[in-house]
Formats: C-alpha cells, sequence, structure tokens
C-alpha cells in the first residue's frame, strides 16, 4: 500500500537538479565525441543543424564580371518548406503505418487520421502526464473519450474503447484501452488514429471502435542533436527530459536516440499524483537499402493514483448549479444491493455548494507499477518486388494499486506477451505483353492496371498473465465529500464487506487476501471479466492482404485473417479449493475485410469498406477468464463505411465525408454479449499552405444504441436512479440494480461533436493555436432524468520558436467554463457507475515549456 505524500515542495525536486546537471556535462561530452569521430567524414560533417522548420539558402559562387562564362551574377535564393514534424496534411508524406502496407491516405477506404508531433503538441495530447479525454477529440471529433481513470492508453472511438498498437503490434496485455498504468507519450514520435475495426495485417483481440498505432521515436542518422525541456503548470505539474541521438560511425549506417522523461506530477483533484520515469532506446543499422534492423526499447516508473473515484451522487442541481447532496451512512452500515440499505432520506441533507477539486480519493489511494518495452523491425529487400519484413515486439506489465472507497484493488504479477509478425510483401504487375493490348479499352473504369501488392505471412503470440483483481463492492453514493473525513471514505469499514472476506458464497466467490500483496488487497476469485486469472494462451494468426489496382480509376483492398487461440486459464494461487476451475480451450476466429476505391477525379476518391470479423472478451489485463465459455470467443465487430476524399488547392487542402455503421458487443460481467450499433456520418478538412498557417476542422454525428431485449434483462448499473430521485421517495443507494429488458441509447455519449484547431506562425517564430470543442448534450442514466447540458472548451497556446530553443505556454478551458464529463461513455463498461460518480472537467489551466536544441 502507497503511502501519503507531500507534493510541489521544494525538497521535492532534487531529480531535476540532477538531471539538468547531468545532460550538460553529458550532451557536452557525447557533443564532442560525435564530431571528433565525423570529422573526417565530409558527407555528415559538413550538414547543417537541422531546424524543425528546414531553411536552405543557396548561394551560387560570385565570379569575375570579366569571366566570359559568367556574363552576370546569379541573385541568393531562400528555398523554404514545411519539415517532417511541422506538416499536418494527411497526404503531405507517403504512409506505411496507417493500415499496415504502404498505401497513400486517399487510397485508404476508412476514415483515417494521421497525427504528426506538430499535430500532437498543438492538441495538447499527453502535455498532461496522462491521456485527458479531450486532446484527440480536438483532432478527430470521433475520438472524445471518457477519463479512463487516467491511465488508458489509447481513447474512445466511436463510443468503444480504441485498441493501442506500438509500431504496428497490438499490446495486448490491456483490457477497454485501459493498461491500468499512464501512458508513456516520451516514446512517441507520431501516432495513426484509424476509426473503425482493425485489418488483416494488424488484426484485433477485443472489441473496438478503432485503434491508434503509436510510432516510436526514431535514431537520427544524419547528425548529432536533440534537445532538453522543461514544462511547469498549475496544480503541481513537473515534467523534463532530454532528446538526444546520432550517428555512431562515419559511414552513417549506424545511428542511436536516447530520451528521458521524468515527471513529479500532482493534479487539479485532491490527493492525485503521477510520479513516472521513462527511459527509451532506439539503435538503426542500416547498411544498405536492401536490409535494415532497428531496435526499441523503453523501461518505466510509475508512482500514481488511479483517478477513479471523482464527485459521487450526480445530479441535475450538481451539473447546473454546483449544488451538492452532503450526509453520510456510517462507514460500517455501507453496504450494495436494498438489503439492509436505509432510505436517502434518512441521512442526506440540504444541497450545499462544494469545490470541484474535492472528489472521491481517499489519502492512502495509489500504487506502483513498472512497464518495459523489446522491439525489433527487421526489413529485409530480396529485390524490387519482394520485401520480408520480421517485427519482434516484447512487453512487460507489473502493477499493483488499491482505491479504499470503491473498493478496488489489484495486483499484477509481471504479466508479458511476446509477438512476432513476418510479412512478405511482394508488388506486382500485368505482364506488358498483357497491358499493351488493354491500353486502349478505356470506358468508366479507366485504363487496366491489374498491379499491386500482397502482404501475407504469420503472427505468432504468446501472452502470461497472473492477475488479482477486486472491484464488485460499490458503495460510492454511501460517503460524504462533505464534512466527512476523507479516512473514512473505506469499503474496508464495511461490515457488508468484512461479511464476505473468506466467504465462498459471496458475490464472486467472496474476498481473500492476495498472496504477496500488502493487507489490505483482497480479489475475488470468480469474478469473471473483471480480472482474477492465471493465464498463459498462444495465438496464431495467419493472414493475407491484398491491394489490386484494377485500373487507373478503381482500386481494390481485400484480407483475411484467421487467428487461432489456445488457451489455458485457471483461478489464480490464493482461490481456495471450492472455488478452483480450469479452462482448457482452443477457439477460431475469423476476420474478412474488402473495400473498393474509386477515383471520380484526379482530385477526388470515393471508397467503401466492409469489415466483418470475431474478436473476445478479455479479462482485467488481456487474458481470458477460466470461467468464460465459447460465446465469450465470439463476439461480432462489423463495419459497413462509405466516403468521399478529396485533395484539393494543389495539395494544401485535404477533406473528407464519411457516413458508417459499425456493429459491436458489449462485454457483460457474466452471460451473453449485448448486440449494440452505432451509426453516423463525419466531415473534417485540413488547410495548410505554408509553414506559417494550418487549420483542422471536424464535425461527428454518432448515435449508440444497446439491444437488451434476447437477454432476458436490461442494462445494469450500481445505482439505477439519481441520488435526487432517492432523496424524494427516500430509497437506498447503491441499489445495484437492473433495467427492464428493451432498446436502450448509448449513455455519456453526445450525438455531435465539433472540433477545430488553427496555428499561425510568423518567419520571427512567434506563433498563436487556438482549439475548440464542442459537445452536445448526453445523458448519465438509462432514465435519462438527468443530463449534461452542450458544452464547449477553448484552448489556446502562445510561442516563440527559433532554431536553438523555444518556449511555448498553453492556456487550456480558456474561458473558465463549469463542464462535465460522464464516467462511462458509450458502449464502455464504465457506464454503470455513472449515478454513482461523474468527473467534473479543469477549469482554467496555465502550462509552460521551455525547449533548449543543440
Amino acid at each position: 500500500m502507497t503511502s501519503l505524500r507531500v507534493l510541489n515542495e521544494p525538497g521535492c525536486r532534487p531529480r531535476r537538479f540532477l538531471f539538468y546537471l547531468g545532460a550538460l556535462v553529458w550532451v557536452l561530452v557525447t557533443r564532442q565525441a560525435v564530431w571528433a569521430s565525423l570529422s573526417n567524414d565530409s558527407s555528415v560533417s559538413g550538414q547543417d543543424t537541422v531546424s524543425p522548420i528546414p531553411s536552405l539558402k543557396v548561394t551560387p559562387p560570385t565570379l569575375s564580371p570579366d569571366s566570359p562564362s559568367n556574363p552576370y551574377t546569379l541573385p541568393e535564393v531562400t528555398v523554404t518548406g514545411v519539415g517532417g514534424e511541422k506538416t499536418v496534411l494527411p497526404t503531405a508524406q507517403p504512409n506505411s503505418s496507417v493500415y499496415g502496407i504502404p498505401v497513400e491516405v486517399m487510397d485508404i477506404p476508412r476514415n483515417v487520421v494521421p497525427i504528426s508531433h506538430e499535430l500532437a503538441e498543438s492538441a495538447g495530447i499527453g502535455q498532461f502526464g496522462f491521456l485527458d479525454p479531450l486532446s484527440m477529440a480536438i483532432l478527430s471529433p470521433a475520438a472524445l473519450s471518457q477519463l479512463n481513470y487516467g491511465i488508458a492508453s489509447s481513447p474512445t472511438i466511436r463510443g468503444r474503447n480504441g485498441l493501442t498498437l506500438i509500431n504496428g503490434i497490438e499490446e495486448t496485455l490491456n483490457n477497454n484501452s485501459e493498461q491500468n498504468i499512464p501512458w508513456n507519450y516520451n516514446m512517441v514520435e507520431s501516432m495513426d488514429l484509424v476509426e473503425g475495426p482493425s485489418n488483416a495485417v494488424y488484426g484485433a483481440t477485443q472489441v473496438s471502435g478503432g485503434y491508434v498505432n503509436y510510432i516510436t521515436k526514431q535514431p537520427y542518422f544524419d547528425q548529432f542533436r536533440g534537445n532538453l525541456w522543461d514544462t511547469i503548470g498549475m496544480y503541481q505539474q513537473y515534467m523534463w527530459g532530454a532528446d538526444m541521438g546520432g550517428p555512431i560511425e562515419n559511414g552513417g549506417k549506424l545511428a542511436y536516440r536516447l530520451s528521458y522523461m521524468g515527471q513529479e506530477n500532482g493534479g487539479y483533484y485532491q490527493y492525485q499524483r503521477n510520479d513516472q520515469e521513462n527511459f527509451y532506446f532506439a539503435l538503426g543499422y542500416h547498411p544498405d537499402p536492401s536490409y535494415t534492423i532497428d531496435f526499441y526499447g523503453d523501461y518505466g516508473t510509475y508512482d500514481y493514483t488511479p483517478m477513479w473515484g471523482m464527485i459521487n451522487r450526480p445530479t441535475q442541481s450538481l451539473i447546473h448549479d454546483g449544488l451538492y447532496l452532503p450526509g453520510a451512512l456510517s462507514p460500517a452500515q455501507a453496504t450494495t444491493g436494498l438489503l439492509n440499505n436505509p432510505g436517502a432520506a434518512t441521512y442526506l441533507g440540504t444541497p450545499l455548494g462544494m469545490s470541484r477539486r474535492t472528489v472521491l480519493l481517499n489519502p492512502t489511494d495509489g500504487g506502483y507499477g513498472t512497464t518495459g518495452l523489446m522491439q525489433v523491425i527487421q526489413r529485409a529487400a530480396v529485390d524490387q518486388d519482394l520485401q520480408i519484413v520480421n517485427n519482434t515486439f516484447f512487453w512487460y506489465h507489473d502493477d499493483q494499486w488499491i482505491l479504499h472507497p470503491i473498493f478496488y484493488s489489484e495486483s499484477v504479477r509481471g504479466d508479458y506477451e511476446i509477438d512476432n509478425r513476418t510479412e512478405c510483401q511482394l508488388r506486382f504487375h500485368l505482364p506488358a505483353d498483357l497491358r499493351d493490348p488493354l491500353r486502349e479499352a478505356r470506358a468508366l473504369l479507366g485504363e487496366l492496371r491489374l498491379d499491386g501488392l500482397v502482404d501475407t505471412g504469420i503472427e505468432l503470440h504468446y501472452q502470461k498473465n497472473l492477475d488479482y483483481n477486486s472491484d464488485s463492492f460499490i458503495v460510492l453514493n454511501s460517503y460524504s465529500l462533505a464534512n466527512q473525513n476523507p479516512m473514512l471514505w473505506n469499503a474496508l469499514l464495511s461490515k457488508a464487506f468484512q461479511a464476505r472476506v473468506g466467504n465462498p458464497k459471496a458475490p464472486f466467490g467472496g474476498e481473500w487476501p492476495i498472496p504477496g500483496a500488502p493487507p489490505g488487497y483482497y480479489f475475488e476469485p470468480a469474478n469473471l471479466a473483471a480480472g482474477s486469472t492465471d493465464c498463459r494462451y498462444v495465438a496464431v494468426c495467419p493472414f493475407y492482404q491484398q491491394w489490386l489496382n484494377i485500373s487507373d480509376k478503381l482500386s481494390l483492398q481485400a484480407g483475411a485473417r484467421a487467428t487461432t487461440y489456445l488457451v489455458t486459464a485457471q483461478t489464480p494461487p490464493g482461490t481456495p479449493a471450492v472455488l478452483f476451475t480450469r479452462l482448457n480451450t482452443t477457439q477460431l476466429t475469423p476476420l474478412v475485410t474488402v473495400g473498393p476505391v474509386y477515383r471520380i477525379f484526379p482530385w477526388m476518391n470515393a471508397y467503401f469498406d466492409f469489415n466483418w470479423g470475431y474478436v473476445v472478451n478479455a479479462a482485467d489485463m488481456g487474458g481470458f477468464s477460466p470461467f468464460f465459455t465459447s460465446n465469450q470467443f465470439r463476439l461480432p465487430n462489423v463495419l459497413y463505411e462509405g466516403g468521399l476524399k478529396c485533395n484539393l488547392l494543389h495539395n494544401t487542402l485535404f477533406a473528407s465525408l464519411d457516413a458508417f455503421c459499425q456493429e459491436t458487443s458489449l462485454n457483460n460481467r457474466a452471460g451473453l454479449a449485448t448486440p449494440s450499433t452505432v451509426t453516423g456520418f463525419e466531415a473534417s478538412m485540413t488547410y495548410q499552405a505554408s509553414r506559417h498557417l494550418w487549420l483542422k476542422l471536424g464535425y461527428a454525428y454518432m448515435h449508440g444504441i444497446e439491444d437488451w431485449t434476447s437477454i432476458g434483462h436490461g442494462p445494469p448499473m450500481y445505482q439505477t436512479y439519481s441520488t435526487d430521485l432517492a432523496l424524494q421517495r427516500n430509497l437506498p443507494l447503491n441499489n445495484n440494480g437492473r433495467f427492464p429488458p428493451g432498446i436502450y441509447n448509448f449513455l455519456g455519449f453526445p450525438d455531435q461533436i465539433a472540433s477545430g484547431l488553427v496555428t499561425y506562425r510568423s518567419d520571427l517564430g512567434l506563433g498563436v493555436t487556438l482549439g475548440a470543442l464542442v459537445m452536445s448534450e448526453q445523458s448519465l442514466g438509462y432514465d435519462y432524468a438527468v443530463k449534461i447540458p452542450t458544452q464547449f472548451i477553448l484552448n489556446a497556446a502562445v510561442f516563440y520558436a527559433t532554431p536553438r530553443w523555444e518556449a511555448r505556454i498553453s492556456f487550456y478551458n480558456l474561458t473558465n467554463e463549469p463542464y462535465w464529463l460522464a464516467f462511462g461513455m458509450g458502449a464502455n463498461g464504465l457506464r454503470s457507475f455513472n449515478y454513482e460518480t461523474i468527473v467534473p472537467g479543469v477549469p482554467f489551466w496555465v502550462q509552460g515549456t521551455v525547449v533548449l536544441t543543440f
């Protein structure tokens, strides 16, 4: 159990001072050594420093006017352009990371959002030390997310959790986009957000609304360079780091990148912390164009508080007027359900105002953890048409944390996954003797081509989980945020909870001490998808993806993947013999995808995409529960999507419009999964004519429904009515009930979202960014009685950048709007908490960053 720490004291910052002192010495020594090693190689030492916005000045030598070969002197010419890090247009650079194979964004039959370093920085992605709910939605309205306790690795996409990929490999130690440790943005160079299910090359384990593929930092092959940076923000935000790299030997074939980040963050919410250190290393060896090998490694340590219990007892008066209902049961009386649970009118008091920073976190809440990444990617070109790609991925995860009010405890004992994917990428062409006779056969489809790319191979996956979890005793509305000692926000003090300890007949097999964990940590042996398992599984995944250019107007992508799971899972050590169970099963989950693209004009493409497949339910950290049945391995994930993409104004304006229908499943803790459907349309525009000005706008209409008509009951919630109604009718809080069967709208899910981001940068380096997000009304409960109204958030940043240093001041929630977020959004399982807790949005927030480039 982690202890309470005092944050934001001067004595708590020695790591930053030692870091900067050591970094300065290291930079000076390393730079001198690298320059010395390269001094005899003019191909490297003669290069100028690469600035974020490259500017090439060409000054030809001036010859004598008397020379017959030079009748005049050439003028000085300055050529400027938009560097890779400053590019925001999806079509600006060739991209092979979006869809697994090298295809231009215009030709991908799906709504995709490549996110460059410039876009991520401008939207504020990762600037809080965790994945905040709003930053990605400013770039893609369909990626509006719930808070995810601050321990998510990808956003909610189209109302469903997104999958997390790292350099093209899915991180499967993850469930509902939650990896249970804050995500490390220090290792990220750029990212690609793709809406809808994954394709045949990447594959997918769990139900998702899309995925984010993180591209990690790459070695510097051109010259030694790097930066030091420091970020300070309101509410005890301290982040710092260094990034540097360069070629190791004269030929420029071997290069490295080293990156470090430290955090000592408090937060707007009380008792919140995120102290984090990450060490990233990349090494690349590119001896010639026919073979390359790259290694990526990251090690992170985390001391943090998951943000679960926020403001409890959400009511309409709390949302509109900030009025909270005080009064509490004795902690010993706190219980869930209707039995022995007194009516709310017996102890709730008169509404009163309360600070939005006061949230339901016990001062002793929190945890610690460790992650590790090792990845090796090899590319070998057999000839100009055949390339072999091998991607080997290792991810390690260990964490232990506890939240007393919920009650939630978790202990993950060194889980790891090993993945290896081998691809054969073959380009094919129509033979010349067949192409010539068809050259004149022009019709609606244009000139026949019949060339393209085949990407086929096999992916092998092994995963080991030993996870302990308890999360079923939900009594959040028993506590009062006003006039109650926070140390009493503790389910362990409840007689009802203590009655479950050591009781195999209690819900989910009762509560049992976690072996090797601190006192007070308990787990539930039979909590199914919630997480307790001792699991090992192998997945064998052959795949085939083909891109066929039928003509110069029509292309077709088609793919298939067949994932076979060989699973062995049992209840973990510490489970009483009477509850012990084991699962041995082999399951097949197929995937089929097809998508034609038609070039209406040279600047406009129309596309359609169909993706059908089975995915699996998963326990807390992506393993399998020993109580799963075969239907947990056959959850349908289906997409129908069509749209238009336009590349206009000489490649400076990209616009897209799409409509979609996605059918997924809601994972229930027990029993059958619930069918759900999200339908909608989206429009977006990105404009960038120069390095001075760029603009990105987006709009999404999405409507989601849950079909409970064939399940036998309706959706469950830990409290099925608002606390206001409980007070009026003297109903018990935390009633833990279900609604009747029927069709229900998604909760915490605004049907309409609009966003915009614009940046202007002058030649002097001075610039400004404005970002905005508008969300329509959203309901908290299935009775639709309490609603969050239409809201907007406005962000801004002012910056000054030179080739040697940069300063940026960011203003979040510029107009100080008192906005709210539902704790659970759309098809996410957290929606069942929505009448137990609500997230107060962060108010006006200032953060400053200084970067020194060398």
